[in-house]
C-alpha cells in the first residue's frame, strides 16, 4: 500500500518484523544502553523502548533491573581473554588478567557497581574467578585464603574500574568542550592536582602538618594513574605472597 508520493506507507504490515524477544537480546540491548546513555540512566523502561516493545515483556526474562544489569556485567566480561602461558610466570599473568579486567568494565561507565551490591556469579565471571583462584594457588597462597585474596583482588578491580569509567567520562567532556588536547592524561593529571594544591595549599602547618610536609606528593608528584595502578596491585600481591605456604 503507498501513499499520494508512491512511498510504501508505514503500517504495521509493512513494517520490517522485530527480533524475538529473548534474555540475551534484552541483555545486548541493556549493555548497549549502558555504553550510550550510561549505567544510571539504564531504565527497564529504556531497555524496553530500545526494543520497542512495553517493559512488562521483559519481566518474562528477568525479574527486576538488579538481575538485567547482573547479565550485562556478566556479558561485557566475555571480552576478557584469559593470560596463557606465553604470557609469562603466575605473578605477570595475575596482573594482566586483573588488567584486562579493569579495562573492560571500566569502559562501560560504572558498571562495576554490579559487583558492590551482588557477587558476580555468571558463566564469565566463574571463568576469570576460576583463572584467578589457579594463579593463587600457583604462587603458593595457602587454600584456605585463596578465595580472601580472589576477593580483595576483586574489590581492587572492582574500585580501579569505577576510577577508569569516570577518567574516560572526564575525557570525553573535555575533548567536547576543548578538544582532544585537554583530554590527555598529563592534562586532566593536571587539572586535578591543581586543584588539590589549591585546597593543600591553603592548610596550615599548625593544624595539618602531616599533610604540608607531604604536600609535594600529595598531588603534583608526576605520578599518572598507570603508574599509580601499577604500585597499587603490586603492594597487594606482595602482601599475599606473605601468605605464601611454609611462611613463618
Amino acid at each position: 500500500m503507498t501513499d499520494s508520493t508512491g512511498r510504501v506507507r508505514d503500517t504495521p504490515r509493512t513494517r520490517p518484523a522485530k527480533a524475538p524477544l529473548s534474555r540475551a537480546a534484552i541483555t545486548t540491548a541493556a549493555l548497549a544502553l549502558v555504553d550510550e546513555v550510561g549505567y544510571p540512566a539504564v531504565t527497564m523502561r529504556r531497555v524496553a523502548q530500545a526494543l520497542d516493545t512495553g517493559p512488562a515483556s521483559l519481566y518474562v526474562y528477568v525479574a527486576d533491573r538488579d538481575e538485567l544489569m547482573a547479565e550485562v556485567y556478566d556479558q561485557a566480561l566475555a571480552g576478557v581473554r584469559l593470560p596463557g602461558a606465553a604470557d609469562g610466570d603466575w605473578r605477570a599473568r595475575l596482573e594482566l588478567l586483573v588488567g584486562r579486567v579493569i579495562t573492560t568494565l571500566g569502559g562501560h561507565d560504572d558498571l562495576a557497581l554490579v559487583a558492590i551490591t551482588r557477587v558476580p556469579t555468571g558463566p564469565h565471571a566463574l571463568r576469570i574467578l576460576e583463572a584467578t583462584l589457579a594463579l593463587l594457588r600457583t604462587g603458593g597462597i595457602a587454600d584456605e585464603l585463596c578465595p580472601w585474596a580472589a576477593d580483595l583482588l576483586d574489590q581492587y578491580v572492582t574500585s580501579s574500574a569505577l576510577e577508569l569509567a569516570a577518567r574516560l567520562r572526564e575525557q570525553r567532556a573535555a575533548t567536547a568542550t576543548n578538544g582532544p588536547a585537554a583530554a590527555t592524561e598529563q592534562a586532566l593529571s593536571g587539572a586535578a592536582g591543581s586543584e588539590l594544591d589549591a585546597v593543600y595549599g591553603e592548610l596550615s602547618a599548625d593544624t595539618h602538618p602531616t599533610i604540608h610536609a607531604l604536600l609535594p606528593a600529595m598531588t603534583s608528584a608526576g605520578r599518572d594513574s598507570n603508574t599509580y595502578a601499577t604500585w597499587k596491585l603490586n603492594v597487594l600481591i606482595d602482601g599475599l605472597l606473605t601468605h605464601r605456604h611454609n611462611q613463618p
